[in-house]
């Protein structure tokens, strides 16, 4: 299920350097993703995706929904390059950081458009988080140092699923079938325990007052959420309501727990309510936030990250972090 980075009337999500209106790349600033007025998903090309032709070995397209990345078991089934060039770059400390993904052809959303994802090697490891592709030459494209992570967003809608590492100078994005997601468990709590940094106080809140949909309940008592066991966590819920008479109320719900601030709603680029998307901020990288019109604006590790949301969710994330 493609989407996009093209923030219309939807959610309006957008990374920003701290203190300034925009973050500037070589590739222009970061936008949200959002869904056309057409209602038609967009899933913009990566720069280290290639071109589609339908002549060649990528004339068979065999979609997102086919990707299943998976853990090696032997050094030997990783690609000499990538295997070296990881783990000099992000300090891989086992097979279980690496993560090998198929190439596919997919659609981008916009027409008839479609791209290549050449065939790559995700590592998410002590020190950073990269991706290794080997066409149309064998390089690394993608290196995160873990310490300016500001953000992971983490969106599943039912078989679809799409996981982004977001810092003030990139943007790292895998896509993938669901049912491979058991694969990726171990390594990304791993990664947000080295994210976490000191215990900070969470406020004394009844969460277990909150009303919560069925959906948001099961969520909301899931262990990944506290990031510890026993950690105590602060939960808000709301519904915001329709943007249009084709469009769907949408459940959102803040936690706060020692280490994290997340941030849960219905995925925009549905139609239903299926799946969700979550965005996980290291407490410790976070220097300010401040709730503006409908926008959560939170400066985190060098990076402004824009969350929209209703007012009493976004006056309540910002009391918690002020």
């Amino acid at each position: 299920m493609p989407q996009s980075v093209c923030p219309v009337s939807s959610r309006l999500r957008t990374i920003r350097l701290a203190g300034l209106h925009r973050l500037f790349r070589k590739e222009g600033p970061i936008k949200a993703r959002g869904v056309r007025a057409a209602n038609r998903p967009q899933d913009p090309a990566e720069r280290w995706e290639l071109a589609y032709s339908n002549a060649g070995e990528y004339a068979y397209s065999r979609g997102v929904f086919e990707i299943f990345p998976r853990n090696p078991h032997r050094a030997e089934e990783v690609p000499r390059e990538a295997l070296e060039s990881l783990s000099g770059s992000c300090g891989l400390e086992g097979l279980h950081q690496l993560f090998m993904i198929p190439w596919t052809v997919r659609s981008t959303g916009w027409g008839d458009q479609k791209v290549i994802t050449p065939y790559s090697v995700l590592a998410i490891g002590g020190r950073a988080v990269g991706l290794w592709v080997d066409k149309p030459e064998p390089a690394v494209k993608a290196v995160i140092p873990v310490e300016r992570i500001a953000a992971i967003e983490d969106v599943t809608i039912l078989l679809y699923s799409r996981l982004s590492f977001l810092s003030a100078g990139e943007r790292l994005t895998i896509r993938y079938n669901t049912l491979a997601r058991p694969g990726l468990e171990r390594a990304l709590l791993e990664l947000r325990k080295k994210l976490a940094g000191l215990a900070r106080p969470v406020p004394l809140e009844d969460s277990a007052a909150v009303e919560l949909p069925f959906k948001w309940k099961q969520m909301s008592t899931r262990d990944t959420i506290r990031l510890s066991k026993e950690a105590p966590v602060a939960i808000r819920f709301a519904v915001a309501p329709r943007k249009s008479r084709a469009d769907i109320e949408r459940g959102q719900m803040l936690v706060l727990n020692p280490h994290e601030l997340l941030y849960m709603c219905d995925p925009a680029e549905s139609s239903h309510r299926y799946g969700a998307d979550t965005f996980t901020i290291p407490r410790g990288g976070i220097t300010g936030a401040r709730f503006r019109g409908e926008a959560l604006d939170v400066a985190a590790n060098g990076a402004r990250v824009s969350l929209s949301m209703v007012t009493e969710l976004g006056t309540a994330a910002a009391g918690w972090l002020a």
